[in-house]
């Protein structure tokens, strides 16, 4: 009885085939698709940057969708996406004076530096040079009016410091030319900076 149940049992398993382990040779298994890189943009995608609280935001020009470039990631990947959409940077250099610790400045043609500190894109500032070039998603940049300014940050607080006629909105600081609703804004940044007061 045992021997006959054997061979039931013998022929069940030759009737449920091959197991999943044993895969024919002659068929390799499929290479994982290649993982696209988080910060990538689509390579045929013209591109612009917009100011941002958190960072940088790319702006596809053509479908008008946008993609933070947050304040933490790696000094490289940040450097090639700004670079691919911007042009190769005008300079960089190391203020090892910082109040936050020796920063890197990674600056572009467009009056925008990129600041970098222990390895991360931690800050940006935009100078006279940005004027009309470089804005936040309001429209909101450096030649920007004051009275622009109340209009589009409800937290706007503006003071007189060591550095002139300062403010700040939320995460975002800056200077202006001059206090009254005509003053000008002369100087953004946001995250990491480098002012010396």
């Amino acid at each position: 009885m045992r021997f006959i149940a054997a061979l039931g049992l013998a022929a069940l398993l030759a009737a449920c085939g091959k197991p999943v382990e044993e895969a024919s040779p002659t068929e390799p298994p499929a290479a994982p698709a290649p993982a696209e890189p988080t910060h990538a943009l689509a390579p045929a995608a013209k591109a612009a940057v917009s100011l941002d609280p958190e960072g940088l935001r790319l702006v596809v020009l053509d479908s008008g969708s946008t993609r933070l470039l947050a304040f933490g990631r790696p000094t490289a990947e940040a450097v090639e996406v700004l670079s691919g959409i911007l042009g190769q940077p005008a300079s960089r250099s190391t203020n090892a004076e910082c109040g936050a610790g020796p920063t890197e400045f990674v600056e572009y043609g467009n009056g925008l530096s990129a600041l970098f500190l222990d390895g991360k894109f931690s800050g940006w500032s935009a100078d006279a040079e940005s004027a009309a070039k470089v804005t936040f998603m309001n429209g909101i940049g450096v030649g920007s009016t004051r009275q622009a300014l109340t209009e589009n940050f409800a937290d706007l607080k503006v003071e007189e410091s060591t550095l002139g006629i300062e403010f700040t909105a939320g995460e975002v600081s800056g200077l202006l030319d001059q206090d009254g609703p005509a003053g000008k804004v002369t100087t953004l940044w946001a995250g990491t900076s480098c002012v010396f007061r």
